[in-house]
């Protein structure tokens, strides 16, 4: 049974449910818990459904500001100073891109790729010839900045990307094939720092070609005392390949 206790300044209304009791003064509600019950729980569902709403709206909001993408291609680089000449060494170039919208023509690219470089006498060894190689194999993460032109009025999208930036790359493996350089691996640069321009023509929406240069800013070895027959070393090359975004 509910009990009620008028008066003329303010109104008790004793709840039989855990003790709970509201007071109304001057027609306003307070609530004051006793011992949690269904107010409790009305409150914290609440709170969880504005907690997921939140979260809704923030990962909407981020999904049309951020794109994330894919990396595929082959790099053909070469070594300043090694005696061979020409992007003869092929590879691999992989991994994955995000890329943050700045304005409608312009964008901020990270990316993280595997990427294999090195140096080779020859594209193709002939026949009898010692063929002589540079394997280095780095973990790279570009930063570049992205440029739009060529807009695709009828769906809506820039054909024509240009970037460029600068790039950090880390050593993980070497390995020489008949190189003359091979007294000098030890003393390889582990950190390459490294500046980069491209481009991307991109198919549709989603699906873009690219052509990049990269050229060591550091080298790669320095001659010195301790190794006087080794000519100081600087890596570039190109890649070649498709990057598709969601």
């Amino acid at each position: 049974m509910i009990e009620l206790n008028n008066s003329r300044k303010e109104n008790h209304v004793t709840c039989p449910l855990k003790g709970n009791t509201v007071e109304r003064k001057n027609d306003l509600r307070y609530f004051s818990l006793g011992g949690g019950g269904r107010f409790t729980k009305k409150f914290f569902s609440r709170a969880i459904l504005m907690l997921l709403l939140v979260i809704s709206f923030n990962a909407l909001t981020a999904q049309q500001r951020f794109q994330a993408g894919i990396v595929l291609g082959v790099t053909a680089s070469q070594i300043n100073g090694d005696n061979s000449a020409q992007f003869n060494k092929l590879g691999l170039t992989a991994g994955l891109k995000v890329n943050t919208i700045l304005t409608n023509k312009s964008d901020f690219i990270i990316e993280i790729l595997l990427s294999q470089r090195g140096s080779q006498t020859e594209l193709l060894p002939r026949s009898g010839a010692l063929q002589q190689t540079i394997h280095l194999d780095y973990i790279q993460v570009p930063v570049l900045f992205n440029y739009k032109d060529w807009l695709s009025e009828e769906e809506d999208y820039y054909k024509m990307h240009f970037q460029g930036g600068l790039s950090y790359g880390r050593l993980f493996s070497t390995r020489f094939d008949n190189s003359p350089i091979e007294e000098a691996g030890p003393f390889f640069r582990k950190d390459d720092i490294s500046w980069m321009a491209g481009m991307t023509f991109f198919a549709n929406e989603h699906l873009g070609f690219f052509a990049r240069y990269n050229r060591s800013i550091n080298l790669l070895f320095k001659n010195s005392s301790s190794n006087p027959n080794v000519n100081s070393l600087l890596s570039y090359f190109l890649s070649f390949g498709a990057n598709y975004v969601f």
